[in-house]
């Protein structure tokens, strides 16, 4: 195939690899797949447009994208992922998707599983007509993100940026109350923290993944947690794997959902991207909607 390679040089994975030596090995696996790969180092400034501009290209068969979460989010919003398959390399700080994709997390490694790999199509999601493709967050997550990147521009590193957000929004302790309309009926609720993840999360140990990409649901979590010992008895449960059954935890699974506040803006977070968006909220899966590179399945034994 003919693959646009485009790298987000911001990449979390930048902090501990070499950036062009990384780009050249990747280079060079994909090519020893038989595909012709161009490259493309860009800065976080021209990443949407870089993505965009691959996205309108006839003469491209895929576009693979080197970055974090955010990163492949940008690629979709651009219009990846449709006609054009969207191929994934770990080269952010957490790579969800790639992890839920099955990929190495060395990006070297996970280029050449990408070399064998074929096009299919998994879900999306999406807010109000804006897709996203892993999780999108209400509360006090998206408060944590937005302080944690302020704090990021003023020169702190991301880790410790996000260290001394979670600690202000613990100290702030951020509400929001919304009305869920779901199938079943209403449901108003209070809460810190509020999830809607594109099809289900596997009960493990953080970092998450997803237990399928085309089931085609929409699984929302509620903290039921009024005061700050609740969500650190939620926080224990979910760091040791064993949140799912927790009575500080209410879970649906819907393939809609319209979520409503007596505020007119809303800020959410989208696979880590922070946004703010007009009440009401009009949660939906899209299945099938997203065309990726899927690497090989392993044969069974």
């Amino acid at each position: 195939m003919r693959l646009a390679l485009v790298i987000n040089r911001s990449g979390g994975s930048f902090r501990r690899l070499p950036l062009d030596a990384t780009v050249a090995a990747i280079c060079a696996v994909l090519g020893e797949g038989g595909h012709h790969v161009e490259p493309q180092i860009v800065s976080r400034r021209d990443l949407a447009r870089t993505l965009s501009d691959a996205a309108r290209r006839p003469d491209l068969d895929a576009v693979v994208i080197g970055g974090g979460d955010g990163t492949i989010l940008t690629g979709i919003v651009a219009g990846l992922g449709r006609d054009k398959p969207l191929g994934i390399l770990p080269l952010g700080t957490l790579n969800l998707f790639a992890r839920d994709l099955g990929l190495p997390a060395d990006p070297i490694e996970a280029a050449r599983v990408l070399a064998n790999a074929s096009p299919a199509h998994i879900d999306l999601a999406e807010v109000n007509g804006l897709p996203f493709a892993i999780w999108a967050s209400l509360g006090m997550h998206p408060w944590i993100v937005r302080r944690r990147d302020h704090l990021q521009r003023d020169g702190m590193r991301k880790w410790r940026a996000m260290v001394l957000a979670a600690l202000r929004a613990f100290r702030r302790y951020p509400m929001v109350d919304v009305t869920l309309d779901l199938p079943e009926g209403h449901v108003v609720v209070r809460t810190p923290m509020l999830f809607i993840t594109n099809n289900a999360w596997r009960e493990e140990t953080p970092p998450l993944s997803r237990q399928s990409l085309d089931s085609g649901t929409l699984e929302i979590h509620v903290a039921a947690c009024s005061g700050r010992l609740s969500l650190l008895w939620l926080m224990a449960e979910t760091v040791i794997g064993h949140w799912r059954g927790s009575r500080r935890l209410q879970t649906f699974v819907t393939r809609e959902v319209r979520v409503t506040s007596p505020k007119h803006r809303i800020m959410v977070s989208l696979d880590g991207e922070v946004t703010v968006m007009a009440s009401p909220l009009v949660f939906k899966a899209r299945p099938q909607a997203l065309r990726v590179l899927m690497p090989p399945r392993p044969e069974a034994p």
